[in-house]
């Protein structure tokens, strides 16, 4: 008799936003919902655990400090992604798997999955990490920069004079006023930055086969647009690993 199709909760632990959802071994991811991660202390989290009662967690985070209060409310149904679990499944040409973020794990165990290779695999959030896939499928390495609102938070903080700025896809380069220049700047330094980045790594790559490119995280958007590369925007690729780290654990039977 086959047994029931789980469900899962996937959670996304960030820097600066916490994201989960729910699904199950098959079909549709659905958002449940975010907060601010200074927000998810032990208490938030054991009212999660109890409104998830029934589903089986897998866990990426960039927040060491939030993982024990997480392994304690959901005891024996919790998969946390780390480099050297056995049901992460991707394969590795990186010497210390274990030091890879949580986020960019699952996203490549994604894009893994996809059978499409090499790939760079371009994580839009508080940070700008860009993960590639050999030609075999393998992590082989990647790069990190600063995320847009990090480099605005950066510029903003360092001087006297510039004003809060709320980033937006600028009208043009050429900006006639103070929060218009820095819209300019900030958005084309991380739109040209992360091609270079793009270009770089695929020079780096052995063989002439163009890397596949896939954009995820929250600013994503603002690079599909001016990336003259094509490309897939895949928001929930995370999400998406997650979900095969959890059928791998578990041994999920696809509905």
């Amino acid at each position: 008799m086959r047994k029931p199709t789980p469900e899962f909760l996937l959670i996304d632990v960030g820097n600066t936003r916490l994201k989960w959802a729910t699904a199950r071994s098959r079909g549709p991811i659905r958002v449940v919902g975010e907060i601010d991660t200074p927000k998810a202390d032990a208490k938030w989290i054991h009212a999660l655990a109890r409104k998830f009662s029934g589903q089986r967690l897998v866990l990426a985070s960039v927040v060491p400090k939030v993982v024990p209060a997480f392994r304690r409310a959901f005891a024996k149904r919790i998969e946390i992604v780390r480099g050297d679990a056995s049901s992460l499944g991707v394969a590795f040409d990186y010497p210390k798997p274990a030091e890879i973020g949580a986020d960019r794990l699952a996203a490549a165990v994604a894009a893994q999955d996809g059978g499409k290779w090499p790939a760079i695999v371009v994580s839009c959030g508080t940070a700008t990490a860009c993960t590639v896939l050999d030609s075999k499928g393998r992590l082989c390495g990647g790069a990190i920069a600063p995320g847009l609102e990090t480099q605005l938070a950066a510029l903003i903080g360092a001087t006297a004079q510039l004003p809060n700025t709320i980033l937006k896809q600028p009208l043009s380069a050429l900006g006639k006023s103070t929060e218009d220049a820095i819209r300019a700047g900030v958005m084309l330094n991380f739109q040209g930055g992360v091609k270079e980045i793009i270009r770089q790594l695929s020079d780096a790559l052995p063989g002439r086969t163009k890397p596949v490119i896939i954009l995820t995280g929250g600013n994503a958007r603002f690079l599909a647009g001016s990336l003259d590369l094509p490309h897939t925007l895949r928001p929930l690729l995370v999400f998406e690993g997650l979900r095969i780290i959890g059928n791998c654990r578990w041994n999920a039977q696809p509905s």
